[in-house]
């Protein structure tokens, strides 16, 4: 047992493991949403980590950069809320964001199992790119469990086109495809866009394409 990024002890094994998380593995969350369709193909229950190091400019999420920030979380409860989530919204998938999902790996990747054990597809945003992944040991177990990874620095100044990939911030990022659950060309193609909720205690919170979402929010000032 190691410290993960967020200071909780995390099995770092990098095996596969059982589908059932560890009752006192915990992840370091920012925010997260039951279901969406602004963060990859179909319904997605989607889950920010909080701490990322590598900051890249003109990050969408710089309140997400802080280690210290958001909520501790057990990956068993976020389990329980994915099962829910599944059964009222007839998910397609998990989608894990950040901050940085590879500096938080075994806590990412039981989750990824658990959605897997749910039969749901699994994306991974990280800045770091595959073969950065594939040479850090602990980072293992969340390449196995993750179907599919987008990844690469943020680059402001190569912004994705407006009719390029859905959901891809810069044009350096790459779609890597470790299974075939979201391998077809066409789920990655089409318009970016943004949702508004409302929580169960009137909370509005607003997520999908940066630069959109900034220009609806400036709107509603």
């Amino acid at each position: 047992m190691t410290e993960g990024a967020s200071g909780a002890r995390s099995d770092m094994s990098g095996g596969t493991g059982t589908s059932v998380p560890s009752a006192e593995l915990r992840l370091r969350v920012a925010a997260r949403v039951a279901c969406t369709e602004a963060e990859g193909p179909g319904r997605r229950f989607a889950v920010w980590v909080q701490g990322c190091g590598l900051r890249c400019p003109g990050c969408c999420n710089p309140e997400f950069f802080a280690r210290e920030g958001g909520e501790s979380i057990t990956v068993a409860t976020l389990a329980d809320e994915l099962r829910l989530a599944r059964d009222l919204h007839a998910l397609d998938g998990l989608t894990v964001l950040g901050g940085e999902p590879s500096e938080q790996p075994a806590a990412v990747a039981a989750l990824c199992r658990a959605a897997r054990a749910l039969c749901l597809g699994t994306i991974v945003f990280t800045g770091r790119t595959h073969a950065e992944l594939q040479a850090l040991p602990e980072a293992r177990a969340l390449l196995e469990a993750a179907d599919t990874l987008v990844d690469g620095r943020f680059d402001a100044r190569l912004r994705e086109p407006a009719d390029g990939r859905r959901w891809i911030g810069s044009s350096n990022q790459q779609i890597v495809h470790l299974t075939s659950r979201h391998a077809d060309p066409a789920l990655w193609r089409g318009r970016d866009h943004v949702e508004l909720q409302i929580d169960g205690a009137g909370r509005l919170t607003a997520h999908g394409a940066p630069d959109l979402l900034r220009r609806v929010l400036k709107s509603m000032s």
